[in-house]
């Protein structure tokens, strides 16, 4: 072999084991998942349909008035229940210009319809819209305008009753307050989990699943699972932008629901389980969404909690194998009595146990950080049995013989919020 050949074969030798070790330490480079998703330009617009045809028929028209250009929209129209041929049949006069996929689902389940409406879209952005509901014009294109591979985009939303009267909306009043702002998912709770007003990646949405067990609070869990999971960035629209969500706010919405054992405590514990499994995994920012949101279910049940006090130790028990649940917000309507407590905590637990133990007491605390120091001198039972209250006082003085014996709670306007027509203990600090 001469000089040449020699050469030669030693740099194949090492071409070849420099190719081993590219393959061997080197894996095929990933894409962001943000960038993984349809590559097709556009928005797929997602309606689960079961109900109504008048109402159905009132959505699509609406949504055949979107400005954004035709070929950059899709509607996905899943038709599910016992009346979807009649929906199905009720659509075909709509959508002349645009792609529609028109899918049958047997089971009258919102879960089960959206999933079908996810594994159906092709476009690079979805949007939901529930059947009863409208949008204005410029929604899509206001949406699709603001659009990007990693961001959430949200637009106002503005609830109308049964005939499209405007009506006073929480949920507005919280748009303004956050429009064109940065904010934490904690902030922005409200808005996050509403499956309306909001334009997400498909590459997020197609990679989570509605929980089709869920009667109710199935949104809550599906966005909460998409922030946890991916973290997008969130943008909120200007409140000029025209770009707006016409939610109709009916008797059988679920924030007009009738209280019951079922909807006000089965189905929120169903709801809080799901959300305690993502917790699990969950890192900042959106573990505290997550806890908000828990709260937000927590809170929901009060009430019933309040009015059924024959039934408030069990269902206490049934939060007990929950990693988070606050029995502060479930008692905070079912308190009628009080006490009041300073830095010193030794008498507070012998105060506490003084009171019936059916009793649900609220606890104002002068010092916020006794809270957790509180949980360390009561029994598990009694603290299950607390709401709290923070009250600032520079002067004990400030508040008469109510602090040191029996009084009423309203003598010592401790209280704008919630008013006790019982009494008043407190430890008085050492």
């Amino acid at each position: 072999m001469n000089g040449y050949e020699e050469e030669l074969t030693t740099i194949q030798t090492e071409k070849r084991a420099w190719a081993r070790t590219v393959e061997e330490r080197f894996q095929p480079l990933r894409l962001p998942v943000c960038l993984e998703g349809p590559t097709a330009r556009g928005v797929s617009v997602i309606v689960a349909s079961h109900e109504s045809v008048e109402h159905l028929q009132t959505c699509l028209a609406s949504l055949e008035r979107q400005t954004l250009h035709p070929s950059l929209v899709e509607w996905v129209l899943v038709f599910n229940g016992p009346n979807r041929q009649a929906l199905y049949d009720a659509s075909l006069s709509y959508g002349k210009d645009v792609t529609v996929h028109r899918l049958l689902e047997e089971e009258a389940n919102v879960g089960v319809a959206r999933n079908r409406g996810l594994e159906t879209a092709t476009r690079q952005y979805v949007t939901f819209l529930d059947e009863d509901d409208t949008l204005s014009e410029a929604y899509v294109e206001k949406l699709f305008e603001r659009a990007l591979p990693d961001r959430v985009v949200i637009a106002d939303i503005q609830d109308r009753d049964a005939e499209g009267n405007p009506l006073t909306s929480p949920l507005h009043r919280e748009f303004l307050r956050l429009a064109e702002q940065d904010w934490t998912y904690e902030q922005m709770s409200q808005l996050l989990t509403l499956n309306a007003c909001k334009l997400v990646p498909s590459v997020y949405a197609k990679r989570t699943m509605y929980a089709p067990h869920l009667k109710s609070g199935e949104d809550v869990v599906y966005f909460s699972t998409l922030f946890a999971t991916f973290t997008p960035r969130v943008e909120l629209l200007a409140p000029d932008t025209e770009a707006i969500y016409y939610r109709q706010v009916r008797d059988q919405s679920v924030s007009r629901q009738t209280q019951s054992y079922d909807f006000s405590i089965k189905q929120r514990l169903e709801v809080i389980e799901a959300l305690n499994t993502l917790l699990e995994q969950a890192d900042e920012p959106t573990r505290r969404l997550i806890e908000r949101k828990i709260d937000a279910q927590t809170s929901m049940m009060s009430l019933y909690y309040r009015d059924e006090p024959n039934e408030r130790k069990a269902i206490r028990e049934l939060a007990t194998e929950l990693s988070y649940f606050s029995y502060s917000v479930l008692n905070q309507h079912a308190a009628t009595r009080a006490v009041i407590i300073g830095d010193k905590l030794e008498q507070a637990g012998e105060l506490i146990a003084t009171y019936p133990d059916t009793a649900i007491i609220r606890v104002y605390l002068l010092n916020p950080f006794t809270r957790a120091k509180l949980k360390e001198v009561v029994t598990e039972d009694m603290f299950r049995r607390l709401t709290f209250a923070n009250v600032s006082v520079s002067n004990w003085s400030l508040l008469p013989e109510v602090c040191y014996s029996v009084g009423d709670v309203r003598a010592a306007a401790l209280s704008t919020e919630y008013v006790l027509g019982t009494n008043v203990r407190a430890v008085r600090p050492m």
